[in-house]
């Protein structure tokens, strides 16, 4: 194959040459010189079209005469070559290549930390499986309905500046439709706020409503998000406790300041998978009318409910102390990078606010695509085969483990797209670990999420990315650790 054919035409490198006129060596051999060390180093690579030899001695003001002699020596050298009327181009050969010690030298400190730590995660074994939560089987969407959705979206012009910072007006309508639908809540186009995601949603809200040593709470564990955002901007964090019934309202209440911001996940606690329930949910409204506290309710993997009570969100119960944060992620794909706030007025407009301040608006053909979806009633159709899909694979889950239900717990398997998996011991959990760890297999811990519990046994195994057939192969992994080494 000839690398040097292409059917674009090639412009000539800026070279940006300087010649010093003290220097004493010929003009020529300066010129060949400074090309020489810029090829050497990989700056002009191969293929890379040099300025005609007229064209540079003008920018240099010299002679013609001193370019044509330095890239004669340079051909000569076999750095660069002729092609006739296309140009002079840099030969397609290996000679940026330099030493290790040099390349090192050359690195910036503030580089070099992260290429050996790049280095070490590259060198480790390729994954056998992905177990991490946050990943969807986005190739159950059928093709057609989305190539309609991307057709529907392209049918009007983008808009001249950035967009409404709110979101596409048409979107906003389509999501109040969409909420009051599927999760019973009533709210206008004017209290929603698309955004990029739960994560950039957090950000945001950290951003525009805390300030320096402002008190915070997430649930513990918890989602690290939250925490990363609030200590971004600032904030003071209370890790409050998580059991079968969700977060701990005293403890979240305790002291003697109340949280300004209060971050949970009620319909599918990440990563235990538990409901907050009903008792607590009023206990919670009733504290932060009391104290001023804003909940941020993420409705992390509402739209996956197994079995179980079905709770409307808190928003639909305190539309005036409630946030509530919801992503298209598990629903489309991750992405997407597409989701919404719902709030009330006064912080919708300080969001939007911001949004247009730091041209933070979210890309406007996602979300033509999105409202398409949602308008079409794609999105409703695609969430009921997938809903089977999932509960099937949680049910294969559930047979596939019962037998070992004397030496592990699934925990969180009545919704969401992740269980836990924990060992009734903390010397069987360790075990299954290092023995799944040795399999190559990757997976998140429960420590991971949390900063002040002991009790923190447990790993996630998140099949929302999966077919049967990976599911399968994932539950034969670990059923055949199970076997091996906790005889």
């Amino acid at each position: 194959m000839d690398t040097h054919a292409s059917s674009r035409q090639h412009i000539p490198a800026l070279l940006g040459l300087e010649l010093d006129k003290c220097a004493g060596a010929p003009t020529f051999r300066v010129i060949a010189e400074q090309l020489r060390v810029r090829i050497h180093s990989g700056a002009l690579p191969g293929g890379t079209r040099l300025p005609p030899s007229r064209q540079l001695a003008e920018q240099l003001g010299i002679a013609r005469n001193c370019v044509v002699e330095a890239y004669d020596e340079l051909i000569a050298d076999g750095l660069i070559e002729g092609r006739g009327r296309h140009g002079t181009f840099v030969s397609f050969r290996d000679i940026a290549q330099k030493s290790k010690a040099t390349t090192v030298a050359s690195t910036p400190l503030a580089l070099r930390g992260y290429m050996q730590r790049f280095k070490a995660e590259s060198d480790s074994p390729d994954a056998a499986f992905d177990w991490r939560p946050g990943q969807a089987l986005a190739h159950t969407l059928p093709l057609d309905a989305w190539r309609t959705a991307c057709r529907e979206a392209g049918r009007s012009l983008p808009p001249q500046g950035y967009g409404d910072p709110r979101g596409d007006a048409d979107l906003r309508h389509a999501i109040v439709e969409w909420l009051g639908e599927h999760r019973s809540v009533s709210a206008t186009p004017g209290q929603i706020v698309v955004t990029h995601g739960t994560g950039s949603a957090l950000n945001l809200l950290a951003s525009v409503l805390l300030r320096r040593g402002d008190w915070c709470a997430t649930e513990d564990p918890g989602y690290a998000g939250a925490v990363q955002a609030f200590r971004r901007a600032g904030a003071l964090v209370r890790h409050v406790q998580v059991d079968a019934d969700g977060i701990s309202v005293e403890h979240a209440f305790s002291g003697d300041k109340a949280p300004l911001l209060l971050h949970l996940t009620p319909t599918h606690q990440y990563p235990l998978g538990g409901r907050l329930s009903g008792q607590r949910r009023r206990a919670l409204i009733d504290a932060a009318r009391a104290h001023g506290t804003l909940i941020l309710e993420n409705e992390y993997d509402c739209e996956f409910n197994y079995s179980g009570t079905t709770y409307p969100p808190i928003f639909n119960s305190a539309p005036e102390s409630t946030l509530l944060l919801s992503t298209f992620s598990k629903a489309v794909s991750p992405a997407l990078r597409l989701g919404f706030i719902a709030a009330p007025r006064e912080a919708a407009a300080a969001v939007a606010a911001f949004v247009e301040r730091e041209r933070m608006h979210v890309s406007w053909p996602a979300q033509k695509i999105m409202e398409s979806l949602l308008r079409s009633g794609e999105l409703d159709r695609h969430l009921r085969r997938v809903r089977r899909h999932y509960r099937a694979m949680r049910d294969l889950i559930r047979d596939r483990l019962s037998s070992f239900e004397d030496r592990i717990e699934v925990l969180g398997d009545e919704g969401g797209l992740h269980v836990v998996v924990r060992g009734r011991t903390h010397e069987i959990d360790y075990t299954l670990q290092a023995a799944l760890h040795a399999k190559a297999i990757l997976f998140d811990t429960i420590q991971q999420f949390s900063t002040t519990c002991s009790d923190t046994d447990g790993f996630l195994l998140a099949y929302g990315h999966m077919n049967p057939g990976m599911l399968k192969a994932s539950l034969n992994v670990l059923e055949s650790c199970l076997n091996k080494s906790l005889k």
